[in-house]
């Protein structure tokens, strides 16, 4: 994805959205994806997370159908947002020594 292209947004895939039985539950997930696609990685497990966690909020199933995010995803961003986010680094978005380890230069044998 280049700087001028939008993000992608997840279609809901939860019944509801599916049939368009509810307007304003549709407008919502949407609304919540939309969100998402704007979000870097971390802070998108992070905010579904804290949605699977509130008291009237649908089960891991419909937050997987909802977000597209994976079910160990949004474990995962519960278990760090109940820990204070104390092993997330603050600056940073990945940990330091994650990705692609760095490419060595090549040079080859030159003789004059």
């Amino acid at each position: 994805m280049t700087a001028l292209e939008e993000p992608a947004i997840h279609a809901c895939a939860c019944p509801i959205c599916q049939a368009a039985s509810d307007p304003a539950v549709v407008s919502r997930h949407h609304q919540i994806n939309v969100l998402l696609s704007r979000l870097t990685e971390p802070q998108r497990r992070w905010y579904v997370g804290f949605l699977a966690q509130e008291p009237a909020s649908p089960g891991l199933r419909q937050w997987v159908l909802i977000t597209g995010l994976a079910r160990n995803t949004i474990r995962r961003g519960q278990q760090e947002l109940a820990a204070g986010l104390a092993d997330v680094p603050a600056v940073r978005q990945r940990r330091t020594g994650a990705g692609r380890p760095a490419a060595e230069k090549k040079t080859r044998f030159w003789k004059p």
